[in-house]
């Protein structure tokens, strides 16, 4: 058998003082489905990004600050949170280059958002300040991020059913955008009671998904999040 697939972990970025880092609860998570996550740096070279696309077997795009709107074609709002070019640029530039050598992807909270705007999608940059317009739900919970706080709807026929084996689970919530428009590459597999887009699947990939929710600090108490993460390492071993 091959050794323990190696994951990129994509790097969060202190922009005031000028440092990476990563919740422990991410390598935490890929350790426990059977991988070996690394934290990838911050590099701007084509061929680096090619070498680190080549040398890993899959990657996990983590959650942290909005993503630049003008990516999207919007203005920066005053709703919006603290951006990232910087991040921005590394998770699109090593993105586009694992689209190209079919490399597994699992993206959380942030991470779904950079994929769907990386695919020419949009996002709506405050969900919070949209209540007049149906969304009804608490998405950034009051209460400690390992409790689950709404129930989603997940599709069936998609992979994100097959991994769970179920078409309705409940997810904690921390996020103050979401989808706007979705792009032309992606499914759209799970949304919640409000019709917000929870999870999504990349068409181009053989596996490519990625949730609104932060599995990774569910890990401990639901079965659910221990799947998907055994299911995107099982897929980079392959």
């Amino acid at each position: 058998m091959k050794n323990k697939p190696i994951i990129g972990v994509l790097p969060q970025y202190n922009a005031i003082e000028k440092k990476i880092y990563i919740a422990p609860p991410y390598m935490n998570s890929i350790i426990a489905g059977g991988g070996l996550p690394v934290v990838l740096p911050f590099v701007k070279n084509k061929k680096d990004i090619k070498t680190l696309t080549k040398e890993f077997d899959g990657f996990l795009f983590t959650g942290g600050q909005d993503i630049n709107p003008s990516l999207y074609g919007q203005p920066l709002c005053n709703c919006s949170d603290e951006i990232s070019p910087r991040r921005d640029e590394l998770e699109l530039n090593l993105f586009n280059a694992i689209i190209k050598e079919n490399k597994p992807i699992f993206g959380i909270c942030r991470g779904m958002q950079l994929i769907n705007v990386a695919l020419g999608g949009t996002l709506k940059q405050d969900i919070l300040g949209v209540k007049k317009i149906g969304m009804t739900l608490q998405h950034f919970q009051k209460t400690p991020f390992d409790i689950p706080v709404h129930e989603i709807n997940i599709e069936k026929n998609t992979l994100l059913y097959q991994i769970l084996e179920k078409d309705k689970i409940l997810v904690n919530s921390v996020h103050h955008q979401g989808i706007g428009n979705l792009a032309d590459g992606l499914l759209s597999t799970a949304t919640s009671v409000d019709n917000l887009v929870e999870a999504i699947e990349i068409k181009d990939l053989d596996f490519g998904i990625a949730v609104q929710w932060h599995p990774e600090q569910l890990l401990k108490t639901d079965s659910n999040a221990r799947k998907l993460f055994t299911a995107f390492v099982n897929a980079a071993q392959k």
